[in-house]
């Protein structure tokens, strides 16, 4: 085991982390239309509840959570629990602001016409110029997070949040703050939410079927629908592949919920389209299973360093990584290693395991969620004033 484990560790600091010295985090990308206020990610904000005068602490002084959705989804999966965690944070005299993002090719980053061509990179330029897609997001990512000091002048990015593809994404973010010796001055938080940071042992097996959902979104199904009913019936179709695997129901109804009418002006009358971009989600998919680094990062998050980068700042970057107990996504490896640096005096790495959750452990078992992400973000809120 201890060899499997060396090997792990080895075969992750060989990932395509790539040194960062021109990393955006303080000039974010202008839009064509030189509107400073349009962020480069679309996002939805969830503010701190009611008043918090009587704490000392006001929604403007709230530190900023950003929340980072996982493959095919967008922010608004995770309304209903930020909504929650910003009430039971801000009811304890810790309030948050929570950003909601969606990533590129995804959510309204990729569905805003208006926006679409300068927040979305180029797929088809992604294998030419051997550009990582998750890389890329990570990098977008940044750029929301210099957005909003930029315009919000005295406001701290102090935790990301990041579920699924969502994680690997706040961990790459993570590794390039750190390549480029640009981590906040302020303790952070970094959270990743049953994402597993090691490599897919065999990245070409599809296991839990998001590869053939990706294939039937992008060569079976058409890019239009009169209704959310006709989505069931084309996914029938497609499982006609030899094989007579049907798609579960419940997997079709969330597909459907990334339906959005083509034209917003007109809701009722217009047809129905994917609010992802299908080569788009192949391509961060591709790039998720692949190492990255991530579990290196994890390991051994990186530390602050003075400005001329001569010595450390002392200042804490904490990564919390969350396993929900029935998913069925984890090498055994990979929990060994993680716990293992969790129990190591002074490890700046934090290990949780959710009971009563899968996957999407934010549906299974909200509660027990918010009982771990609380405690620990309240205590960076005191460590933040």
């Amino acid at each position: 085991r201890a060899l499997g484990l060396a090997r792990l560790v080895a075969s992750s600091r060989r990932g395509s982390l790539t040194s960062a010295a021109s990393y955006a985090t303080s000039a974010p990308p202008t839009p064509p239309s030189d509107d400073a206020t349009v962020p480069p990610l679309a996002c939805e904000w969830i503010e701190p509840p009611g008043d918090q005068s009587t704490t000392g602490a006001g929604a403007g002084a709230a530190p900023v959570a950003l929340v980072l959705h996982g493959l095919m989804g967008s922010g608004r999966n995770w309304r209903t629990f930020a909504r929650a965690l910003s009430a039971r944070l801000a009811a304890g005299g810790t309030p948050w602001r929570f950003a909601l993002v969606d990533h590129v090719w995804h959510g309204r980053t990729f569905g805003d016409r208006t926006h679409r061509e300068w927040r979305n990179p180029r797929v088809e330029t992604l294998v030419p110029n051997g550009a990582c897609a998750v890389d890329l997001a990570a990098t977008a990512v940044g750029d929301f997070a210099a957005h909003v000091r930029a315009t919000q002048p005295g406001q701290k990015v102090a935790a990301v949040i990041g579920h699924s593809l969502g994680g690997k994404i706040a961990l790459r973010h993570l590794a390039k703050l750190g390549d480029a010796s640009a981590l906040p001055s302020h303790p952070t938080q970094w959270w990743s939410l049953d994402s597993v940071p090691s490599a897919v042992a065999h990245p070409d097996d599809d296991p839990h079927g998001v590869q053939r959902v990706i294939d039937a979104v992008r060569n079976h199904l058409p890019r239009t629908f009169a209704a959310r009913e006709e989505l069931g019936a084309a996914l029938a179709a497609s499982s006609r592949d030899g094989t007579r695997r049907s798609f579960p129901p419940d997997l079709v109804d969330w597909l459907g919920t990334n339906l959005a009418p083509v034209d917003p002006t007109a809701p009722a009358s217009s047809p129905l389209t994917w609010q992802f971009d299908p080569d788009g989600a192949a391509a961060l998919y591709d790039a998720y299973k692949r190492d990255d680094g991530a579990l290196r990062v994890a390991l051994d998050p990186p530390t602050g360093v003075s400005g001329d980068g001569s010595s450390p700042t002392g200042v804490v970057h904490e990564v919390h990584v969350v396993r929900a107990e029935r998913s069925t996504r984890w090498p055994r490896e990979t929990v060994d290693a993680l716990t293992a640096r969790a129990s190591t005096p002074g490890s700046r790495l934090r290990y949780h395991a959710l009971a009563n959750a899968g996957h999407w452990l934010h549906v299974d078992n909200p509660g027990g969620l918010r009982d771990v992400l609380a405690p620990e973000m309240a205590r960076l809120h005191a460590s933040l004033t």
